[in-house]
């Protein structure tokens, strides 16, 4: 789901055998951008990056299967049509020693949600005294944004030979995203939205993870495992579900500056634990309000990448990383919102002491 602008000011020829030393300076030195923890610094290096996500929903499962409007409104008043989901991230990461590093992850979401209404003849079947103006005036959108929790890492490489890395990760989420967004909803006009608009999980969470990735000739591999794990409940007497994902990758680098990627992900999540009461007051009508329909999903995703690397010339280190992704299988608990596609783009620049 990403792609990836990425400024290297460490400026090194491509020269280096990389079946001998692993090579800074390839289009594919660095993993797929979807894997952001897969290196380290040398000690004392900085590096700033700037991370933009975008995925898009669409349309409503329950799991494997499609599910209608007509369907939903058998059961609620209103059916969710499409979300999108934006976060913009600043990644500064620092050197501790030539094998250690530590970043930090800070965000910005935006969130926005389509509706679509119950027809108005059943709808007023369902709220006697309705008329057309009650209508009218229902919410059929809403939109949460600011700040989202913030992750710090630990990454630690293994490996002493240069033509491949084992990068350990340990990192804490910590719950710096809002819990209590407040928008229209069907009950007012500056109520709690439902989980899915809110901008943090709202608990400290474990994440623990590692990363595996070669050189070799003109291609390279690897691949990632993390976790996301939720110790316990937030302030709002609710936990969303454990996460765990494994995204084994492959690059081909055709030209010095020039590689192409392919990656796969298996991803899961648990069930989301208790529940919001300021939210579940309108889980009769909406589906976003229900509890159980969040979580307890799996997901496999394909993706397709593009790294530019710039070894000289006015752009030298210069590096831009792309790459797009799409699910080719959903399971889904409850009623929810499947994943459509997805997108990442990361500016990066390191200062070398």
């Amino acid at each position: 789901m990403l792609a990836a602008f990425v400024f290297d000011a460490r400026a090194q020829n491509d020269t280096v055998s990389v079946r001998s030393c692993f090579n800074c300076c390839r289009p594919d030195a660095y993993a797929p951008a979807g894997i952001m923890t897969d290196h380290v610094h040398e000690n004392g290096e900085f590096g700033i990056a700037y991370s933009f996500m975008n995925v898009q929903m669409q349309g409503n499962m329950s799991g494997t299967t499609s599910v209608s409007d007509n369907d939903i409104f058998k059961n609620y008043m209103m059916s969710p049509a499409k979300m999108n989901m934006q976060m913009h991230m600043l990644m500064p990461m620092y050197g501790i020693t030539n094998k250690l590093s530590v970043m930090a992850m800070v965000s910005y979401n935006v969130n926005s949600m389509s509706m679509h209404m119950m027809p108005m003849e059943d709808m007023m079947m369902h709220m006697p005294g309705m008329n057309m103006s009650n209508y009218n005036s229902m919410p059929t959108t809403s939109r949460s944004s600011g700040l989202g929790d913030t992750k710090i890492y630990a990454l630690y490489n293994m490996l002493k030979n240069c033509c491949h890395r084992l990068v350990l990760g340990a990192g804490v989420s910590l719950p710096t995203g809002s819990i209590m967004a407040k928008g229209t909803t069907m009950q007012s006009t500056n109520d709690v939205l439902p989980y899915n608009m809110q901008l943090g999980t709202g608990t400290y969470n474990l994440l623990p993870g590692i990363v595996y990735v070669r050189q070799r000739g003109i291609v390279s591999f690897g691949a990632a495992l993390n976790a996301n794990i939720k110790p316990g409940v937030n302030a709002r007497n609710y936990c969303w579900g454990n996460e765990y994902s494994f995204s084994p990758w492959f690059t081909y680098k055709p030209l010095s500056w020039l590689s192409f990627s392919l990656r796969a992900e298996a991803y899961s999540m648990n069930a989301l634990y208790g529940w919001d009461d300021a939210i579940h007051v309108s889980s009769s009508n909406d589906p976003t309000a229900n509890y159980k329909n969040y979580g307890s999903q799996q997901r496999l995703t394909s993706f397709v990448g593009m790294n530019v690397y710039a070894p000289s010339g006015i752009f030298k280190g210069m590096r831009l990383l792309i790459e797009y992704g799409m699910p080719v299988y959903q399971n889904l608990q409850g009623l929810q919102m499947p994943v459509r596609s997805g997108v990442t783009a990361r500016l990066q620049y390191n200062f070398i002491k």
